[in-house]
């Protein structure tokens, strides 16, 4: 699929729309999600990031859902803007005919986004999940 300079500049755009103060606390709040998920395909042989990835594809969880909703919202309203339709059906055929492909755009964005700040996270979500994965592991949760 051949991608316009248009399209680039877009996706380049809204990569740095992606808030990156929401990325940790994403993780630390699905947590036994990413757990579970990383120790079901421990034997797969897959880095740390790409299993991260593949959790946030899995999952298709936006980092900050207050921030994706409002970019959806930005998204229907620009749309809509020349449509002189009633309001409330319009928004409803937009979220049928759009929203899912806003969502799978915006999973992406975040994996991509992910790569260029790998260094940063990674160290951090190694500990969180070691840390989590150790207290799973004590005697005092195997009663």
């Amino acid at each position: 699929m051949a991608v316009d300079k248009e399209s680039k500049k877009q996706d380049e755009l809204e990569l740095y729309q992606i808030d990156e103060k929401a990325i940790m606390p994403f993780f630390r709040e699905h947590l036994e999600e990413l757990v579970r998920f990383v120790q079901e395909h421990k034997d797969c042989g897959l880095s740390l990031l790409v299993l991260i990835k593949q959790f946030i594809r899995t999952y298709r969880l936006p980092f900050n859902m207050h921030r994706y909703m409002e970019v959806q919202l930005t998204f229907i309203q620009q749309s809509l803007h020349d449509k002189m339709q009633d309001r409330q059906v319009a928004v409803s055929h937009w979220i049928q005919e759009h929203a899912g492909r806003h969502r799978d755009r915006m999973i992406q964005l975040q994996c991509l986004y992910l790569d260029k700040v790998k260094d940063r996270f990674l160290p951090e979500i190694e500990k969180l999940l070691e840390k989590s994965i150790e207290t799973l592991k004590s005697p005092k949760n195997n009663l």
